[in-house]
């Protein structure tokens, strides 16, 4: 029997976790940034390599004063769209001839759709010297909640960043690493020990050895997915075949994400299309998914309390 999606999916009340601003950015407005700065972009990609390849370039891009206020602003009116009430965006915080952070934030707190707060996005690949500055530039900004960690997995592991993410942690952030993407279940257990997450961001591969499955269980860390990403950057073969079958029935709690939209040309409302076909949930399914963002977010508890109001509402009308 083929699966009902709700038709009024759009219009269940939902956080997105796993969300890098840069990554946002409209295919048209891309477009226009690159051609404004003469830097080609490539359209394709087929693994995680290749694409940061065409993300950097993109970051390239946006130099000018305005240019971060208008991601976050054409991020919510697509977000809002999808019926996600509170974002938690990933941004590199430095590299820039202007202050970037606070422009966001600026433009954030303007929006009356959805609440916006900011995760440091360090990138592995380069010194860590670089994630302290991006530390340090988040200092005393409320809208900043976590420190996270991106870019390619092989070679940089998680341990390298101990030193950083304890300093984090004591300054009031939350723990929130990629891992267990392009790297196996060892990366998740070694991101696990070093970096004592809440949150791990992908994770997938974690399926591959159940006792680090039953490490997320027992250390109670949610994971952030994003199916139609691991798709097209080759971390599940087919759809069909996407981890979050296994972690699901693991009792691995999860939200569901978009990762990149810019890019991989997707929403989070079909990415719950895609879940709910995947684990063939109901109407009281779909809202678990919402309550399971909503419930791994790092967004305020009366925040929090509202959002799981309303999404008990949409799952009555049903």
């Amino acid at each position: 029997m083929a699966h009902n999606v709700p038709p009024d999916l759009a219009a269940l009340p939902k956080a997105e976790l796993h969300i890098h601003l840069e990554g946002t950015t409209r295919p048209s407005t891309r477009e226009e940034f690159a051609a404004r700065t003469g830097v080609s972009i490539p359209r394709g990609f087929t693994d995680l390599n290749s694409f940061i390849e065409s993300y950097l370039l993109s970051w390239q891009t946006m130099t000018q004063l305005g240019d971060y206020a208008r991601l976050v602003r054409e991020y919510c009116e697509d977000a809002a769209r999808s019926g996600i009430r509170y974002a938690e965006l990933q941004m590199a915080m430095i590299g820039r001839p202007y202050d970037q952070l606070a422009e966001a934030v600026e433009e954030a707190q303007r929006q009356r759709d959805v609440v916006v707060k900011f995760i440091i996005d360090v990138p592995r690949a380069l010194p860590v010297e670089v994630g302290w500055a991006m530390l340090e530039k988040a200092k005393g900004v409320d809208d900043v909640v976590a420190i996270g960690l991106g870019g390619p997995e092989d070679g940089f592991p998680a341990g390298l960043f101990t030193e950083l993410f304890a300093e984090a942690k004591r300054r009031g952030y939350k723990s929130a690493p990629h891992s267990g993407e392009d790297v196996g279940p060892e990366a998740v257990q070694h991101t696990i020990d070093t970096l004592a997450p809440e949150r791990i961001l992908h994770g997938v591969r974690s399926v591959e050895e159940p006792t680090v499955v039953q490490s997320l269980v027992d250390n109670n860390i949610a994971l952030a997915l994003c199916p139609t990403s691991n798709l097209l950057l080759g971390v599940c073969p087919t759809i069909e075949q996407h981890q979050l079958r296994e972690l699901w029935a693991a009792g691995v709690t999860f939200s569901v994400n978009t990762d990149d939209p810019g890019f991989f040309d997707c929403d989070l409302t079909g990415e719950y299309a895609i879940a709910g076909r995947l684990l063939d949930l109901d109407r009281e399914g779909y809202a678990k998914l919402a309550l399971d963002s909503v419930d791994t977010s790092f967004a305020p508890e009366r925040l929090k309390a509202e959002l799981r109001r309303d999404i008990a509402a949409w799952a009555k009308r049903g």
